[in-house]
């Protein structure tokens, strides 16, 4: 599997890890995102809208005690709050907290998602959870699960991501869009891209990679 991964996954270029996760990170697979670190600077948990950073304060604590490094929040509705904290972090963690759609509108309408791009080019660890991570792809499917999938960031081309992914899990309605593919990553996996070509598997299970052509349903 990694190989097949390592053919079809591009991200974006830089110096920096890029981990995706089916879910909300457990405990070991934070301490395999943290051994990736390999720069000075604290840890950053970005999230859409200032009303999530409660929730983020929550998440970002169980990395500050495994890491032993100091913990900041920012929003997407500060760019230049978020632009200065992400000039001292390390790794940079986008909690599992909002749909994909809210990811999308943070990143894809204000100068945030460039600040992220930047931040991971300098060499931040950037650990995506569940719904963030879909944000990054070709395209998502509507919370409503009606009508065709919607560009997203295009941070993962040809890539509809499904997290919290199960056998049940709907294929997403593509139409006549060709050239996709469908990633679904259950939670407790993950996967983790280098930035020099590496793709690895964390977890237990793996994704399940399926083809355009082969979405019957679509």
């Amino acid at each position: 599997m990694p190989s097949v991964l390592s053919d079809l996954l591009r991200r974006p270029a830089g110096k920096g890890w890029l981990v995706l996760t089916g879910g909300p990170v457990p405990e070991d697979l934070i301490h395999r995102a943290l051994a990736l670190v390999g720069q000075a600077g604290g840890l950053v948990a970005v999230v859409p809208a200032a009303s999530d950073l409660r929730q983020a304060e929550s998440k970002l604590r169980g990395w500050i005690d495994a890491s032993g490094r100091s913990g900041r929040l920012a929003d997407c509705e500060s760019p230049a709050v978020l632009e200065d904290v992400l000039s001292e972090a390390a790794l940079v963690l986008l909690p599992d907290l909002s749909g994909p759609e809210a990811y999308l509108r943070a990143l894809g309408t204000t100068d945030a998602g460039e600040y992220l791009l930047a931040a991971l080019d300098a060499g931040v660890v950037m650990v995506a959870e569940g719904k963030a991570a879909e944000a990054m792809g070709a395209y998502i499917r509507p919370a409503a699960e009606t009508g065709s999938v919607v560009p997203a960031l295009g941070w993962l081309p040809g890539v509809v991501l499904q997290t919290h992914f199960t056998d049940q899990l709907p294929f997403p309605f593509a139409g006549k869009r060709k050239n996709l593919f469908r990633i679904g990553l259950p939670e407790g996996v993950a996967i983790a891209m280098g930035p020099d070509g590496e793709r690895e598997m964390w977890g237990e299970g793996q994704p399940t990679i399926t083809f355009r052509d082969w979405w019957k349903t679509s």
